[in-house]
Formats: C-alpha cells, sequence, structure tokens
C-alpha cells in the first residue's frame, strides 16, 4: 500500500492486525461473489490489493482465516442499544429492543450471513475443520451469557433460570430465525418472531425489588 508525499509514493505502513482484517473482509467479498471454495488463498490476496505472500504472513493456514471469519459472526456490536435498555421498561420491550439492535445487522448482509453457514456446515464436514463449529459455539455461548449479564443489571431484572442454559435458548433461536429469513426474506416477518420470543423469554425473567 501507498500513500503521495510531496508527489512521491512512499509506502504506508499497516499493522499485522489491520492486514488481518482486510484479508479476512477480502475473503468474505470473494466467498459472497464466488463461492467459498473459490477464495484460494491467491484470490483473497488479490481481492484485498496485497502479495501473495501477505497471506502467510497474517495467517499461517486458511484454517486460521476461517476461525477468524467465523468469529465475525459473534463479534456484533450492541453498544448503541445498551442506553436504551432500563428498569422502567418493561422486560418484554428490552429484550425486544436488544435483539432488534441484533437482528439489524445480520439483516443488513444476507449474502455475508449465509456464507457463514454455509462454512460452518463445510468445517462439519472435513475432518481438519471439525474443531472449528463446536469453537464458535462455545464462544458464542460465551459471549451471549455476558450479555444477559449485563442485560439483567441493566433492566433491573434477575433468571429464573440458569444463564447459559437461556443463552444456549437464545442462540439456537437467532439461528433458527436467521436460517427461515434467509430462505423467505422478509425482514418483517423475521422480526415479528424475535418480538413473540421476546415475550416468551420475558417469562424466564423476574424484576428485582429495588428496580420496580
Amino acid at each position: 500500500m501507498t500513500e503521495s508525499t510531496g508527489g512521491k509514493a512512499t509506502k504506508k505502513q499497516v499493522s499485522a492486525d489491520e492486514r488481518r482484517r482486510l484479508l479476512v473482509g477480502a475473503a468474505l467479498r470473494v466467498m459472497k461473489r464466488d463461492g467459498i471454495t473459490a477464495a484460494s488463498t491467491r484470490a483473497i490476496c488479490a481481492e484485498a490489493g496485497m502479495p501473495h505472500g501477505a497471506f502467510h504472513y497474517c495467517f499461517r493456514s486458511k484454517k486460521e482465516l476461517y476461525a477468524a471469519l467465523l468469529a465475525s459472526d459473534i463479534e456484533i456490536d450492541l453498544e448503541a442499544a445498551w442506553p436504551d435498555i432500563h428498569a422502567k421498561a418493561s422486560t418484554r420491550d428490552n429484550i425486544r429492543t436488544l435483539l432488534h439492535a441484533f437482528w439489524s445487522q445480520i439483516e443488513s448482509d444476507p449474502e455475508g450471513q449465509l456464507v457463514l453457514f454455509d462454512l460452518g456446515s463445510l468445517a462439519l464436514h472435513d475432518p481438519e475443520l471439525h474443531d472449528l463449529p463446536q469453537w464458535e459455539q462455545q464462544a458464542a455461548l460465551e459471549k451471549a451469557t455476558g450479555y444477559l449479564q449485563r442485560f439483567a443489571q441493566e433492566a433491573g431484572l434477575e433468571y429464573v433460570q440458569e444463564e447459559e442454559q437461556l443463552a444456549e435458548l437464545l442462540l439456537a433461536t437467532l439461528n433458527g430465525v436467521a436460517w427461515s429469513w434467509l430462505s423467505h426474506r422478509d425482514n418483517e416477518r423475521a422480526r415479528a418472531a424475535l418480538d413473540q420470543f421476546s415475550g416468551l423469554f420475558a417469562t424466564l425473567t423476574r424484576k428485582l425489588a429495588d428496580a420496580v
């Protein structure tokens, strides 16, 4: 990568983390456009505008790249939603607010979501990759459990079941809604399903006395 300084092109220093991020983004674009099998290391580097050797500088193998891609499905930013979660609102409305914030990021890129589903399925059938879906599930479970813990604090409530069990239920529901949505692409239908789940999930909580 270069940038111009006083009419002369100079090399721009790019950190390894930034190169990794750019390669992951390039890999996702190639997979969305041409399919997972077309995402060779050479095609990914070409898409990112990097020399082929850059891939092995950033990733030890394609498995490590696939892990980074699957991790991108976990790292959804909900920071903008937390200020809207508060103890005075109904639990159902609070849950609905959080789920819609999550869902808005899913529905913004259906083809990317489809690639991640396909990648998980590929990993389940490949002996060299079969541990990746389990790793992703565990990482997602830990992330969801953390979200639920923060949600309880912000909304002034406690759960009537173990948080990890509820996190499993939450992930299964979101994955199910996402899979259904990929078949019909009806955003309102998907959001209606999440609204219904919000009411069901609220029955698994109770307001803390000092938050009422």
